[in-house]
């Protein structure tokens, strides 16, 4: 799992028969996946289960820093509901998280935000969104990141409302120069974006 973590179900169920001579089903092999993901990386559920755990630590750490979860509720059908294993419990959708001395370094640099995202590669996917900033020294200085669950203009809108809050409140992020993919020139369409939500916040 570690050298290919994409490994498919044929190829274990052929694997097993090639180096044990036995013939393993799709349901197995699928079980044997999922328990070795577990074994390599430890268990993704119970990770997400501790994530308020990790959030109130964060806060408690971290005093006067931003840390919002939210989750999406369960949706299934009746049928679902006559099956005793399922699962009810709402499922996790987004995390945003800014720490108070990043903040407040980002009100000692210039007033230019980077903007970037990228596919994270894990078991269950997502995206990572972060805002950056260059500080005296030249050095990249996060400022923000959050965890969504895929880059659409909604999670955008979500990352940049949170942020914006962060940031001294859409007045004072009208004088802020935000930037993506490290442009000298402002993307257009993400700019227009960020000024239109901000200017929907006032």
């Amino acid at each position: 799992m570690k050298e290919i973590p994409d490994l498919k179900l044929a190829k274990i169920v052929e694997r097993a028969n090639e180096k044990w001579g036995i013939g393993v089903n799709f349901t197995k092999a699928y079980r044997a996946r999922s328990k070795a993901f577990d074994m390599a990386d430890g268990s993704f559920r119970e990770q997400y289960t501790r994530l308020y755990d990790y959030a109130h630590e964060l806060l408690r750490s971290n005093r006067e820093s931003s840390v919002c979860i939210t989750a999406q509720p369960y949706h299934g059908g009746e049928e679902d509901l006559e099956n005793p294993a399922a699962v009810f419990s709402p499922h996790f959708q987004r995390m945003y998280v800014c720490f108070k001395g990043c903040k407040e370094s980002f009100f000692k640099c210039r007033p230019i935000i980077g903007l970037d995202g990228c596919f994270l590669k894990g078991y269950y996917g997502g995206q990572l969104l972060s805002a950056i900033e260059r500080d005296s020294n030249d050095q990249m200085l996060p400022i923000a990141i959050a965890l969504l669950e895929g880059e659409t203009k909604e999670s955008w809108k979500w990352f940049l409302k949170q942020l914006i809050a962060d940031l001294g409140g859409p007045g004072l992020c009208l004088t802020y120069t935000f930037i993506s993919d490290q442009q000298k020139v402002n993307n257009f369409h993400l700019f227009n974006f960020s000024f239109k939500l901000i200017f929907s916040l006032m």
